[in-house]
């Protein structure tokens, strides 16, 4: 057997079975994060781009943390190259490990954050990797100019959003040469987050829409409300939530195990709101996916289907 044929049946043994068509009313969408690292991990996240390639997804999220061990232009440009091998639109927001944690590799953070914005973002107002689709960005508000990354677009009744919240504490771990630039921007920068979290559900309750779904790369620990550096951000989650009459979905990264469930309660109790899920995805080492299936006539999650590489 020639080697070409032997390393294209290798791949194909390795990718999960075709999923099953899309119901009537309903679509779906891919979610990834937090890979890939290491060689391996590089490996599958090509025969995972060959998988979502083959698949009915209207897009790609990544929720983050797209390397691990180097913060170099290099390694950053060249991500962006292999995102550009997804035939889907791929949406994007800031993980830790490409620029709050680069202080460990002797890079200035917010150098490290301009450098994303400038490399994934040149065009806000278009998704940035594969095919190219319309989304709108905070940035557009002249009070939030510098947010490229937070952005927003409507399927199906539902309203999507990107927040940039990443892990590492939101960014506020100590680190040798920490300024009060470094402490100003976390408060910034989630005060961004909450105002387009906010504008999201002002439009969702105008247009009586059928959902809202918010991403972010880190895990806020929605079920314990008491982390100084997520609990501004969850708290206005939960207000806004409960007072919003469809669906919430939020999806994740950051602590790498793929998850489905509803931690969220009721400010000041213990009962749980009900039209809140949680999604996280998978993370190194594990190089996986998960394809979510929306009905936009019934206006709910219908499927979250884990697509794992082996």
């Amino acid at each position: 057997m020639k080697r070409p044929v032997l390393v294209a049946l290798l791949a194909l043994a390795c990718a999960p079975a075709q999923p099953r068509p899309l119901p009537p009313n309903t679509f779906a969408f891919a979610v990834f994060g937090d890979g890939p690292y290491r060689g391996l991990e590089r490996v599958a996240f090509a025969r995972l781009i060959d998988d979502v390639n083959r698949t009915d997804v209207e897009w790609l999220l990544h929720v983050g943390d797209i390397l691990s061990g180097s913060c170099s232009n290099d390694r950053l440009d060249g991500m962006l190259q292999q995102l550009n091998t997804i035939r889907h639109p791929v949406i994007y927001t800031p993980g830790d490990n490409e620029w709050t944690d680069c202080h460990r590799r002797s890079f200035q953070p917010l150098e490290r954050l301009q450098r994303i914005r400038e490399t994934f973002f040149r065009d806000p107002t278009r998704s940035i990797a594969g095919a190219a689709m319309a989304v709108e960005s905070q940035s557009a508000d002249p009070a939030w100019r510098e947010f490229v990354e937070n952005v927003r677009w409507r399927r199906g009744g539902f309203l999507f959003v990107t927040t940039h919240i990443v892990g590492s504490l939101n960014g506020m771990r100590r680190f040798e040469g920490r300024s009060a630039a470094d402490d100003s921007a976390v408060v910034r920068r989630t005060a961004a987050a909450i105002a387009w979290i906010d504008s999201a559900f002002a439009i969702a309750n105008r247009d009586s829409l059928s959902g809202v779904v918010i991403a972010l790369h880190a895990n806020p620990r929605f079920h314990r409300r008491d982390s100084t550096a997520f609990q501004p951000f969850v708290k206005r989650v939960a207000e806004q939530t409960a007072a919003f009459g469809g669906q919430v979905l939020a999806i994740h990264g950051d602590t790498h195990e793929y998850t489905v469930d509803h931690p969220l309660v009721r400010t000041g109790t213990s009962a749980p709101l009900e039209n809140f899920t949680r999604l996280e995805t998978f993370g190194s080492p594990d190089i996986g996916w998960v394809r979510v299936v929306v009905d936009s006539v019934a206006g709910k999650f219908v499927e979250f289907e884990p697509r794992r590489i082996r």
